[in-house]
């Protein structure tokens, strides 16, 4: 070997070339039963390649106690091309006997009987895929053999002579990954139809997986297992690494300044290793800044890295930047270039000073002089980040440096990590390299049962009409259909005239004239045919039922019926919030202001922010009145880095370092506190604020933090959105009638205006003119909404027949709304379920003659076994209490064994019964508290 082993090194070659003749042996003797697994785990840093051109070596050119074995054959396997280009590289230089003539690197032309003896071949499973080359045999002339064919030839032949050495051996034992299907075919045996290979060296910082693998196919382990105290005590890894954060995650680190300590940091590493080098005449040592970004960045964020790397580091070229990203090439964002380098090329090409790297950086990547990391990437990546960290603490000498122990640390930032995190990281690099790739599987959340339904299927016609006396069936004189496919040939033949009057179609219409009727589009469902109740002698015809019918007011209604109605309070229902309140008062004001001098409210952009501005102004007072602003300002202008040390392994010295680092912003991140500001108290507020303050700050910064500090300061947010959301509430109040009157497009974007509120906000509904309604089989009198003739065409279930019969049965009953399930026409009740506000439609509404006049109630048929059931009668409860004055009565009814029950909810001790309850079902506050329906 060119280079000296190490203790334990030389210690490992011995034990798995042992290791490998014993087994080789055994096979053999065992008649080809016995098969084995060796194992080599070796933490990152202690030089596992060396040790296996150590094994190779000695085992195909012999060594002063160790007889050669010529006619041995080695197949390295790995699943990474540029890895095993990498090993070939290392074996080359770390041994003097293999030479080119022993390597040879399989590639898909690859086409022999079996594997020649005293050589060592490079296979990457990824040419092994169903669809390659190297896959299949019977090309003609262009290959007799297929790999597989080849390595079982040289299983048969040579089975005390061939080893397989798996790189990366953790990595690929999985066996639903179709890469792993293809690591286990080349071990062979178990159920992969293969003839066994003889012996396996499986090389691994992570032996877990391996191990489990191997017991699944039956192989013994025969372990050898290098400790990362071993490697520590020899000098190859440093001492331990700084973990570095800002204190307050987003609240006022600047990255632009981050980037540019982190540039501080590795330019006093190089200072250190200047000073350490002349001093002991060593070597010069020049540091590499590694920055890790995310999988996608942006050509500006790459752009705005470049700028402040150059512009902190005087003399820095961009040939001193590389990038390792998957798409090669030169990297062209902004006016740079940036080249490409191959991770294993970096340590040795001392051009490179900073490195901008991905994820994908892990494989190939041993770079001791790599001193400082800054990842921009998030606390979900903390494997791609502690990889990389483990892949730079080899020592840049291959020994500890005495006199400083600077230099036997890494620096690495975090900024996007907290606390929790950091510490996860820690905890894993302190650990060892096993902790790394560990696999965590998540517990399968199992679905709740779900509730049994508690409404039956919809009833059929003859159900209904059999259990009710003003049911109907529909046809198309009492849904109105008949009237509306006659209209719409009228117009149909209009449309005609108007174009083909010149041809001499007769399309008009004589007066008086009966139209003919028209024929269907598609085969009619046919009903059946009843007699019209109210016109004794007329037959109903067919129902299409694949149509709609056209509801309107229903003429047989008096008109404070209606407007009783529209007059209940109903709520608008929070959704989620895409924009703050701020913004919510500035679409509501201009759409208030929109019409000109028919505008809701005239003024009401420069009233609202008027009214916001001044929250900021009164902030800058009280700051001012204080002085307490300018000590705002350098609170902001600075921010801490929190530096932990960790200690890798046992030792005596620890790095010495200040915890708390102070950085001041630069222009960047001034504006990047402006940027801040502006999603604090909205981009608007932000920029009315910014202008406001030009003839007082005078230079753009000072105005930027000006608005900065006053938008940082605490309760300012919360104040403007107060102060918006009481204002919107306000003016929904004050021109509730004006904004009823407003043109339909306008009034649909104020009801989305009304719809992002915080809270629920009381509103009314508002009932259509002319509204589609499917088909049903049965017709309903007296309903708020119609066809012309008067009836309701609706599907209902067992409960709500039970509940329309009653009341419609009783003289004073004038009419009935069926409550929508959604949309402006439909009286929302508010309830709270899971931490959000929820809206309950409660099914009917009717209205009964008093002796006090015409009053409204609400009945609701209440479902009793899902799990919004006592949520939603929690929230009927406190409509009832809020609102019960404007009702007769607000009733919930649900039926427990055959007996229909009404539950009161307009009684205070009700109301209390309900609020106290705390069962998952109601029935019990029925039974205890409701009557019989």
């Amino acid at each position: 070997m060119k280079f000296k082993l190490r203790g334990y090194q030389a210690v490992a070659k011995r034990d798995v070339l042992e290791d490998i003749g014993d087994s080789l042996e055994r096979y053999v003797e065992t008649g080809r039963e016995r098969v084995t697994a060796v194992q080599l785990t070796a933490p990152t840093g202690s030089g596992k390649t060396v040790i296996a051109a150590a094994v190779i070596e000695t085992a195909l050119f012999g060594a002063e106690d160790v007889v050669a074995n010529p006619d041995w054959t080695f197949l390295w396997v790995s699943d990474d091309p540029s890895l095993n280009e990498q090993t070939a590289r290392k074996f080359l230089t770390a041994s003097d006997k293999i030479s080119h003539g022993t390597i040879e690197i399989i590639e898909p032309t690859f086409d022999q009987k079996v594997l020649d003896s005293g050589k060592v071949y490079f296979l990457n499973v990824q040419k092994l895929n169903s669809s390659a080359r190297l896959s299949k045999a019977g090309q003609g002339d262009l290959r007799e053999y297929s790999f597989w064919q080849t390595l079982s030839n040289t299983i048969d032949t040579k089975p005390d002579k061939f080893v397989i050495m798996i790189d990366e051996a953790h990595v690929g034992m999985k066996a639903e990954r179709s890469r792993d299907t293809i690591v286990s075919r080349i071990i062979g045996g178990a159920k992969t139809g293969r003839p066994a290979a003889p012996v396996i060296v499986g090389i691994t910082a992570t032996p877990k997986r391996f191990e489990k693998a191997m017991d699944t196919i039956h192989r013994r382990v025969r372990p050898t297992r290098i400790g990362v105290e071993e490697v520590q005590a020899s000098g190859l890894l440093k001492d331990g690494i700084v973990l570095a954060r800002p204190e307050h995650l987003g609240a006022n680190f600047n990255e632009s300044a981050l980037l540019r300590h982190s540039v501080a940091t590795v330019r006093q590493y190089e200072a250190e290793w200047a000073a350490y080098s002349t001093a002991n005449s060593e070597p010069q040592v020049l540091p590499a800044l590694v920055i890790q970004v995310g999988n996608v960045p942006t050509d500006d964020e790459l752009t705005g890295i470049i700028d402040v790397v150059l512009e902190a580091w005087p003399g820095l070229k961009t040939r001193n930047i590389c990038h390792t990203f998957g798409e090669h090439g030169v990297l062209n964002v902004g006016s740079y270039a940036i080249p490409y380098s191959n991770p294993e090329d970096i340590q040795d090409d001392l051009d490179i000073r900073v490195v901008l790297c991905k994820q994908a950086i892990t494989t190939g990547w041993d770079c001791p002089r790599a001193e400082v990391l800054l990842s921009y990437r998030k606390v979900e990546d903390q494997d791609a980040i502690t990889q990389i960290i483990g892949r730079m603490i080899r020592t840049p000498l291959a020994r500890r440096v005495d006199h400083n122990e600077a230099l036997n640390y890494v620096h690495c930032f975090l900024p996007r990590f907290n606390k929790e995190g950091v510490k996860k990281i820690k905890d894993r690099l302190r650990l060892g390299d096993d902790t790394f790739r560990e696999e965590w599987v998540h517990p399968e959340v199992e679905e709740p049962e779900a509730l049994p339904g508690l409404l039956p299927p919809i009833p059929s016609t003859e159900v209904t009409l059999a259990g009710s006396t003003l049911a109907k069936r529909a046809t198309t004189v009492n849904t109105g259909l008949r009237d509306e496919r006659l209209r719409q040939q009228e117009v149909e033949r209009d449309l005609n005239a108007a174009f083909f009057e010149d041809e001499g179609t007769d399309t008009k219409i004589a007066a008086g004239t009966a139209s003919p009727e028209p024929e269907a589009a598609e085969e009619p469902i046919v009903i059946g045919e009843q007699e019209d109740e109210e016109n004794p002698g007329a037959t109903g015809v067919t129902v299409f039922t694949n149509e709609t019918v056209r509801l309107v007011r229903n003429p047989k209604i008096d008109e404070p019926i209606f407007e009783l109605l529209i007059s209940l309070p109903s709520y608008v229902i929070p959704g989620f919030q895409y924009r703050t309140q701020v913004d919510r008062l500035k679409n509501f004001a201009t759409l208030l202001t929109g019409g000109g001098k028919n505008a809701v409210l005239q003024g009401a952009t420069k009233i609202a922010n008027e009214r916001l501005l001044n929250v900021l102004r009164e902030t800058r007072v009280q700051l001012d009145e204080s002085d307490s602003f300018q000590g705002a300002a350098d609170k902001l202008a600075h921010f801490f880095i929190e530096n932990e040390v960790t200690t890798l392994f046992d030792g005596n010295a620890v790095l010495e370092i200040d915890q708390l680092e102070e950085v001041e912003i630069d222009s960047k991140g001034v504006e990047q506190l402006f940027a801040q500001a502006e999603r604090r108290i909205g981009r608007t507020m932000a920029n009315a604020y910014l202008n406001e303050r030009y003839g007082v700050d005078g230079d753009t910064f000072t105005m930027m933090m000006s608005v900065a500090v006053v938008a940082h300061q605490p309760g300012v947010r919360e104040k403007l959105e107060q102060v918006a959301n009481a204002t919107i509430v306000e003016w929904f109040k004050e021109y509730q009638t004006q904004i009823n009157k407003a043109p339909s497009a306008l009034k649909s974007q104020i009801d989305e205006v009304r719809s992002e509120a915080t809270e629920p906000e009381q509103s009314v509904i508002s009932l259509p003119d002319n509204k589609p309604f499917p088909v049903a089989e049965v017709v309903w009198p007296r309903h708020i909404l119609s066809s012309p003739t008067g009836d309701y065409p609706v599907k209902l279930n067992e409960w709500e027949i039970h509940v329309l019969n009653t009341e419609l049965a009783d003289s004073r009953c004038l009419a009935w709304y069926r409550n929508p399930t959604g949309g402006p026409s439909s009286l929302k009740v508010p309830y709270f379920m899971n931490r959000r506000h929820h809206g309950v439609s409660p099914d009917f509404v009717f209205f009964h003659q008093t002796d006090d006049g015409v009053v409204a109630s609400i009945l609701d048929p209440h479902a009793q076994n899902q799990s919004d059931s006592v949520p939603k009668l929690k929230g009927l409860a406190a409509y009832a209490q809020a609102h019960g004055d404007e009702y007769q009565r607000i009733e919930s009814i649900i039926k427990i064994k055959d007996i229909y029950y009404s539950l009161d909810l307009k009684d205070t001790s009700v109301q209390a019964a309900v609020e106290a309850y705390r069962d998952a079902r109601p029935e019990g506050l029925y039974l205890e508290h409701a009557g019989k329906y």
